[in-house]
């Protein structure tokens, strides 16, 4: 279904499409392709009403990770997450000099842009950061993007749960760039004992 709107959204919206969308070629090499892992904290999960409040992504080129390129930002929200608390850790005082979220927008997109996208059921950050661009942005986003539990077909596993089935280290340290460096790590592992050659070879799709 997303992969469908995102053909119809393709051939509708011409120059707008390209601002926040991009093709990926899926015949090149694994070693040279750009991959963007990335994890957001929002207020709630509920995708009509809650919002992002931070995004934190590295980069993987080369089948490395380079740190001197990681994305994290805070952004300014009007509604409340009392609840939301308990997980992020992240208090309303934090957000009072947060980033405009028109320009968290266009940020994530420029950071992203020629990349695919790697989450831990990405779903709900897509879901998410297509809400803020549409809302701040005015555009559509359908990008292409991997989940790891596509790579390892265990749909109940935490992201802790594999760490530890990869003998990776745990992170007591909980915020979206955190999570973010974590999934990347598991991401690598994975795709190295798995030998996967080609971009075709990975479960790329539209969420």
């Amino acid at each position: 279904m997303k992969a469908l709107e995102r053909l119809i959204f393709r051939m509708l919206k011409g120059s707008e499409w390209e601002r926040f969308n991009w093709e990926i070629d899926r015949k090149k090499d694994i070693k040279e392709a750009c991959f963007v892992v990335f994890d957001t904290e929002t207020t709630g999960l509920n995708f009509k009403k809650d919002q992002v409040i931070s995004i934190g992504a590295v980069k993987i080129e080369s089948l490395r990770i380079d740190l001197s390129k990681s994305f994290y930002i805070l952004l300014k929200t009007s509604g409340k997450f009392k609840e939301s608390i308990k997980v992020h850790g992240i208090m309303p005082q934090d957000l009072e000099e947060a980033t405009d979220r028109r320009e968290a927008c266009i940020n994530f997109i420029e950071y992203s842009r020629g990349c695919i996208l790697v989450g831990f059921y990405v779903y709900i950050d897509i879901t998410m950061i297509r809400k803020l661009v549409k809302e701040n942005c005015k555009g559509p986003f359908y990008p292409y993007a991997i989940d790891l539990l596509d790579l390892v077909e265990d749909y109940k596993a935490s992201l802790e749960d594999l760490l530890k089935k990869y003998q990776l280290p745990i992170s007591s340290f909980h915020n979206a760039l955190e999570d973010a460096y974590m999934t990347a790590l598991l991401f690598l592992r994975i795709l190295k004992k798995e030998n996967y050659k080609k971009i075709k070879d990975l479960p790329l799709r539209v969420f």
